[in-house]
């Protein structure tokens, strides 16, 4: 089936419409609780990371560091999990633009005006109009910065999602039509094209995950990708930088068990000293 994501602004609403969907289409929701209830239990050191990811600025120390960097690895790849599970919606955690380009994905979007905003938020706390808002800025301002540090991407940007909607202008009934609408569309794009996007992107997304979570690498970055989008025949192409000599052999093995059968092409560097950041491979 179609697979929902939904990003949305704090405070717009966007729940209550994802559960009634999930409800009358038999679909799993899996928000930022549930994820992050499934990945403390891949080990206590994510616990830190898990609490707060969604609302949490990376700094810059933890944009390079080992553990951050790992963790949302992580995060990626058990989304990929849940997709293949089929019939989900996926709440924040950036799956929206982690699965940009899925054919059978709908991207949505779920605003509202900061003054409706402020009334949900203090139906739900007993706080005040400058509290609530203050809260709405903070917590829409580092989810906006997260995700453009992790993907590069703006939050904010319609232009990144299939539908945006606005709960101050539309009620939740005529939303919920609308989704339903569009997965519908999206279903008769659920084809073996689509799922080979889909699973090549998901193993490419457990080899990352599998190495920058194994301690004994000493990986400043890592980027696995396939070939060519949605050709298995191509396979994966893995590249990054390592800062102990053996561990450049050690990765190829590691992945080639996860791979398979798939070709996979290496383009791991030995460098004495870690370099942290971005690198542009030519």
């Amino acid at each position: 089936m179609a697979i929902l994501t939904i990003s949305r602004q704090f405070g717009s609403g966007a729940k209550p419409i994802g559960l009634q969907v999930a409800s009358e289409l038999g679909y799993e929701y899996i928000d930022r609780a549930t994820m992050f209830k499934d990945i403390m239990s891949k080990g206590t050191r994510w616990e830190s990371f898990a609490k707060d990811f969604d609302e949490h600025y990376p700094n810059v120390w933890e944009r390079n560091d080992w553990s951050f960097k790992a963790f949302v690895a992580l995060i990626q790849n058990m989304i990929f999990e849940y997709v293949q599970r089929d019939k989900v919606i996926i709440a924040g955690t950036g799956a929206t633009f982690l699965l940009k380009g899925v054919p059978h994905v709908l991207r949505v979007r779920i605003e509202g005006s900061v003054e409706d905003r402020i009334k949900r938020i203090q139906g739900d706390q007993v706080i005040n109009e400058g509290t609530a808002r203050w809260i709405i800025e903070k917590i829409d301002g580092d989810m906006s910065r997260s995700m453009y540090t992790i993907y590069g991407k703006q939050w904010n940007d319609p232009g990144e999602y299939d539908r945006v909607f606005n709960t101050s202008a539309q009620t939740n009934e005529d939303i919920v039509d609308e989704i339903k609408k569009g997965l519908a569309e999206k279903e008769a794009r659920n084809n073996e094209k689509a799922h080979n996007i889909l699973d090549l992107r998901a193993i490419a997304a457990k080899v990352k995950a599998a190495i920058l979570t194994d301690p004994g690498f000493t990986v400043s970055y890592l980027d696995v990708t396939p070939k060519e989008e949605g050709m298995p025949k191509y396979g994966l192409i893995v590249r990054g930088f390592v800062h102990e000599r053996d561990d450049t052999s050690d990765i190829k093995d590691a992945v080639k068990k996860i791979a398979g059968d798939l070709p996979l092409e290496f383009g791991i560097t030995y460098q004495m000293l870690p370099r942290f950041g971005h690198w542009d491979f030519k």
